[in-house]
């Protein structure tokens, strides 16, 4: 069954000196997600560079000189994303396609490697495959708070652990690393989505390769996976940053808005 969302994302600034702002706001193109029109201004109205690496992240470049800026994104989204279901089963690492192989080692703040212990106690070797991955999701609940204005910019999986705290990122990377100290491969994953209540913000979760596909999991449950519009994927939040200022700048409003149209 498709979903249809709306997106509606503005992000304003104050600008204090000629700066280089690199975005990725932009929804993927993927099979599991059509993109409509697409609307992107910017005021002042300014040229923007593009480029798009081989997972599908879009990038924005702008230049922007001193004073007040603003950038508003608009489309539509259909998503035709296929839930986990409890069947699926790990893939033997001899087994696991090429490019999925990255995916099951450590990154700049997934320390996988550092908590093979850990995993293997907290989360054990029994039902292997999507119930093992659910597990994860549900240790990482009921061991770390969330709690906004905990996350440290340049937290890794074992600052989170060691503080117990953290927002959706770092729920992301702690099940991302023991998905990994399991020998299961996970990536990390941002997207826009629906907020009941505000402030609204961009969503970060993960997926696990079991059975030959992608599945998404969410270890917050704040957010429906299938409901989540991909922006970008990657091995951690280094590599999906929605805004990095190469200046001096401060933001003023972010209002990231998603609707989802009535009758789906």
């Amino acid at each position: 069954m498709s979903r249809h969302f709306l997106i509606d994302c503005e992000l304003n600034y104050e600008v204090q000196q000629p700066s280089t702002f690199i975005f990725k706001i932009e929804a993927a193109f993927t099979p599991e997600q059509s993109i409509g029109d697409e609307s992107l201004t910017t005021v002042p109205p300014l040229p923007t560079g593009r480029y798009t690496d081989p997972l599908g992240n879009r990038t924005l470049r702008v230049n922007v000189p001193p004073g007040p800026f603003s950038i508003r994104y608009q489309t539509q989204a259909t998503l035709r994303r296929m839930p986990g279901t409890e069947n699926l089963r790990e893939t033997p690492t001899a087994y696991l396609p090429l490019d999925v192989v990255p995916f099951l080692t450590g990154s700049r703040y997934v320390e996988s490697e550092l908590i093979f212990h850990d995993a293997v106690r907290w989360i054990g070797t029994a039902d292997l495959g999507f119930r093992r991955v659910e597990r994860i999701c549900q240790w990482v609940r009921d061991n770390v708070k969330y709690e906004v204005g905990t996350s440290k910019p340049y937290g890794t999986t074992r600052d989170v652990l060691a503080n117990r705290t953290g927002v959706c990122r770092d729920y992301a990377h702690v099940a991302i690393g023991l998905c990994r100290a399991l020998n299961i491969p996970a990536r990390f994953v941002v997207g826009h989505v629906e907020w009941d209540t505000p402030p609204p913000d961009f969503h970060a979760l993960f997926e696990a390769w079991l059975e030959g596909r992608w599945v998404m999991f969410d270890p917050t449950a704040m957010a429906d996976p299938l409901d989540v519009i991909r922006i970008g994927t990657g091995q951690d939040a280094a590599d999906l940053p929605f805004c990095t200022i190469f200046g001096a700048a401060q933001m003023t409003r972010m209002a990231p808005l998603v609707f989802r149209q009535a009758g789906n």
